[in-house]
């Protein structure tokens, strides 16, 4: 077999992986909301700078955005927030890579919420 075809065969199996991307994830434990962001190590030699977004279904004024730095060779970071005083409804988490201005999105539904953690005895 010569070079060019073991070329197009290499070509075709890499095509054929899958792409590891990055993503996150959200959970609700505790009273919080966790997202962790996801990101491939090897994408991640010299460090990153990413952007959380927090997006409410009701209210900007709910809205948070904060920023991290990922360090060189890590593979997540997370963000989290009290759950009680959230808006009910579907909320959007949005974290953006600000060198590449690459993003990801996910949502969560929050159908309950208690404020009963900060009334005083």
């Amino acid at each position: 077999m010569n070079n060019m075809k073991r070329l197009m065969i290499a070509l075709c199996l890499m095509a054929q992986s899958p792409i590891i991307a990055a993503d996150i994830q959200c959970r609700i434990e505790n009273e919080r909301i966790y997202c962790t962001y996801h990101l491939d190590r090897s994408d991640n030699q010299h460090g990153k700078s990413v952007e959380f977004h927090w997006i409410s279904p009701h209210s900007p004024v709910d809205d948070r955005i904060r920023h991290f730095r990922i360090p060189p060779r890590y593979g997540s970071v997370y963000d989290y927030r009290f759950l009680p005083g959230r808006a009910k409804g579907v909320w959007r988490v949005r974290v953006t890579d600000l060198e590449t201005n690459a993003t990801v999105e996910t949502t969560f539904k929050i159908t309950t919420t208690d404020n009963s953690m900060f009334e005083e005895d």
